[in-house]
């Protein structure tokens, strides 16, 4: 018997094509049109559901000037929700390959999860990367299941969340080579200050 509704992988396979159809195929998880327009028809009604849906949208490639081609860079990234849902900001410390900060900014992203936090902390780090046109990224979160989640170690299984990582992925693909790290919270606290000064800025961006 057909599955009805569509998984997460089934579908990260149908955008990314990441994971082998023959594979999908070997764990009996066909992949039907009317799967598809199943997951996408639930998705369109949370989005009329939401004022301010969770989507960013992937802004165009930045032409990069030769004074900022950096080697390498290491985005530290931090999201912070006060009350998993409550008022939540996100964090970004941005350092050269000499770890010597080049970029911190911060922002009020409304009321979240924490988890949703994190992934826009990830989204605003992946663009602020591409502005300075590093040959290397090194994104570092102290979210084991963000970063697990971006390695493909771990499914997502949220739809909120699925719809934030597509995001994260398309920006990816934007870096010429690029590694996501977990690392304690004690290592993070520069980005977890500024996700922190977010929230309590309750404005759209609060960059210094």
């Amino acid at each position: 018997m057909k599955k009805e509704r569509i998984e997460d992988e089934e579908l990260l396979a149908l955008i990314h094509k990441s994971i082998n159809i023959k594979e999908l195929k070997k764990l009996n998880k066909t992949v039907t049109k009317k799967r598809i327009d199943t997951f996408f028809d639930d998705l369109a009604n949370y989005l009329k559901q939401n004022e301010d849906p969770l989507r960013e949208h992937i802004e165009p490639d930045v032409a990069c000037p030769p004074e900022k081609n950096f080697e390498t860079l290491t985005i530290n990234i931090d999201g912070a929700s006060r009350g998993n849902p409550g008022k939540s900001g996100v964090g970004v410390a941005i350092f050269d390959k000499d770890l010597k900060l080049i970029k911190e900014t911060c922002e009020y992203i409304g009321i979240a999860t924490n988890n949703i936090s994190e992934y826009k902390a990830l989204i605003l780090g992946i663009k602020e990367a591409i502005k300075f046109c590093p040959k290397e990224s090194l994104f570092k979160s102290d979210s084991e299941l963000l970063v697990k989640q971006i390695k493909g170690e771990y499914r997502v299984k949220s739809p909120h969340l699925m719809y934030l990582f597509t995001d994260a992925q398309g920006l990816l693909k934007k870096l010429p080579k690029w590694k996501i790290k977990h690392i304690p919270r004690e290592e993070n606290k520069q980005a977890d200050k500024l996700a922190n000064q977010g929230i309590d800025s309750s404005t759209k961006n609060c960059s210094t």
